[in-house]
């Protein structure tokens, strides 16, 4: 009996930008027969592939296939629905690509206005838990549809809150499946190995010259189902973070130090929100902050004004203002550390550290300010964003175990 031939696993090292999702870093990949090449929000807190429509034209699509299904998906800013389709799509660099024929993609039809920003989309990288759709076959055959498909929309587009609201009580009605999310295909197919990993510099875009597109802080790379061969973006050793669950990147986060400063020990996540929450902490790309629960965040500023109160009355200066504080004001050499102890993978304690130019951002929101971007966002879940990605180079690694690990090395910067 023949043995069956193995087939080379693919990795892609993909050039993303800050620039269009305002923070939040987006990639290029190319939908449908007319190979729209759209900008995608690159997302591990969610599991979606949603496009809105523009450059992407779901008419002129020859490769559309509708199907009964809708989706209905709520971030911490915003939110959208529409239908669910399947089409082509294509992401990579010329000379390295990775196509799925038939890709479920949602497209946007009723949305919050400025949902994804200057982007065309988001493309979630979480597990199967969080890219739940509604199938409305039953319900469009009783009024008539044939088939009874969501695409073309079937109800009137009004891209407001209450009319998003409305129908979200109505799709709640509905039976649901889970649609395999794009990167569960992509590695599935066998065509990529099951990781992928980022490479940012900034939480926010650097508007310290005119062209921000260009300027190399505004950049980074996401690396498809690849991470620690890419020598050239990190230094030193992987530190493993353990994952504690598939509904985000769920990790447990321990304790908070500010260098010079004892660590505080972080509280469990309230036994009421066990359930729906299921860690204290995750890890996710498409947050641009530290949104930490309010006793990390109080441990954090109660650390820095033991320091110096100066520390904490320039947060409290920038917190205030939307356009931050001068950055003339700040001398980050002076500033602490702060860092964030987590579960590792192998049972040890990991310690991952946020310098002073991470989690304060010089040139914005325009060139010569300031802002902070720790906060707190009224969840008893800490959020660890991109202010703490910009000092790793970050492998998502969902090979080691049922859920997989996180590992860290320290980012290399040109």
């Amino acid at each position: 009996m023949a043995s069956k031939p193995v087939v080379a696993v693919k990795t892609v090292r993909i050039p993303i930008s800050n620039v269009y999702g305002g923070g939040d870093y987006t990639a290029q990949i190319s939908v449908g027969s007319q190979n729209a090449v759209v900008n995608v929000i690159m997302d591990t807190g969610s599991s979606t592939l949603a496009v809105k429509q523009g450059t992407y034209k779901p008419h002129a699509d020859k490769n559309l296939k509708p199907s009964p299904y809708a989706q209905d998906v709520a971030y911490g800013t915003g939110g959208w629905a529409g239908p669910v389709v399947t089409t082509s799509l294509t992401m990579g660099v010329p000379g390295n690509t990775v196509t799925l024929q038939k890709s479920p993609i949602a497209i946007a039809d009723e949305q919050q206005p400025h949902n994804f920003g200057a982007a065309d989309g988001i493309l979630g990288l979480a597990y199967n838990a969080l890219n739940n759709a509604f199938n409305l076959a039953t319900y469009l055959q009783q009024r008539g549809a044939n088939p009874p498909v969501t695409y073309p929309w079937p109800f009137p587009a009004r891209n407001s809150s209450a009319a998003l609201a409305q129908l979200q009580q109505l799709l709640s009605k509905m039976p649901q499946d889970d649609i395999p999310p794009y990167f569960t295909e992509i590695e599935s197919n066998g065509i990529t190995a099951n990781k992928f990993a980022f490479y940012t510099l900034r939480s926010v875009p650097s508007f310290a010259g005119a062209n921000l597109a260009q300027d190399p802080l505004n950049n980074g790379f996401f690396i498809l189902g690849g991470g620690e061969e890419q020598t050239t973006l990190y230094q030193g050793s992987f530190l493993g973070v353990d994952v504690v669950d598939d509904a985000w990147y769920n990790t447990n986060l321990k304790a908070v130090q500010v260098d010079g400063c004892a660590p505080v020990n972080a509280l469990p996540l309230p036994t009421k929100y066990e359930q729906s929450m299921i860690s204290n902490s995750i890890v996710d790309s498409g947050t641009n902050s530290l949104a930490v629960s309010k006793d990390v965040l109080t441990a954090i500023l109660q650390s820095l004004n033991s320091l110096n109160p100066q520390f904490v009355q320039l947060i409290d200066k920038a917190v205030q203002q939307a356009e931050g504080i001068p950055a003339s004001q700040l001398d980050l050499s002076k500033w602490p550390g702060i860092s964030f102890i987590l579960a590792g993978d192998t049972g040890q304690d990991v310690k991952l550290t946020c310098s002073p130019q991470t989690y304060w951002q010089i040139n914005a929101p325009k060139a010569g300010q300031a802002v902070f971007q720790i906060n707190d966002m009224g969840s008893v879940q800490s959020i660890l964003g991109l202010p703490l990605l910009n000092n790793y180079f970050t492998v998502f690694d969902r090979s080691l175990d049922s859920y997989g690990s996180i590992r860290f090395a320290p980012i290399k910067r040109s």
